[in-house]
């Protein structure tokens, strides 16, 4: 189960790289995401966010590496999450708005993983193709949609309806 925990901590590295990616690059995540979708949207809830998801990767990966078997299930639902997010956010509104989402080229770097656990996780017989799907699809089915519909259309909604 080594290979599975490097691949995993690898995602862990490449979230902090793509989060990097999302301050620094075509003047930031938070601006690009103000003017296209939700103009309130600011740097504490970016941070805040990201804090989370950062404590929630971790602790999905120590709980893989502490009781192995189908703990697999739960960093498998953040790598089918921000995959998804891959597309359905980072690539999609980079054609359709004609401009560079800051973290498409970070977010690349979970296709690598994804694909790595594909070759070596499910091929090689260290992941079960039934918790390869449950976690993929159920990362897929919430995270992804999360990810994809609340910063572009439900939060931008919440905000206009507290108005």
């Amino acid at each position: 189960m080594p290979l599975l925990s490097i691949l995993f901590w690898a995602f862990f590295a490449s979230y902090i790289v793509h989060i990097l990616d999302e301050t620094l690059l075509n003047g930031g995540f938070v601006d690009w995401v103000a003017k296209n979708f939700w103009p309130t949207y600011h740097t504490r809830m970016f941070f805040w966010f990201n804090a989370a998801f950062i404590v929630a990767i971790a602790i999905s990966n120590m709980l893989f590496d502490s009781l192995g078997g189908h703990w697999v299930i739960l960093p498998l639902f953040f790598v089918g999450g921000f995959v998804t997010h891959v597309f359905t956010f980072h690539l999609y509104w980079t054609i359709r708005r004609n401009t560079n989402s800051p973290g498409l080229l970070t977010s690349m770097l979970y296709l690598v993983i994804f694909y790595l656990l594909i070759k070596f996780g499910v091929g090689g017989n260290l992941i079960s193709g039934d918790d390869f799907a449950i976690g993929i699809l159920a990362g897929v089915a919430t995270l992804g949609v999360f990810l994809t519909v609340g910063p572009t259309v439900l939060f931008p909604w919440i905000m206009r309806k507290r108005e």
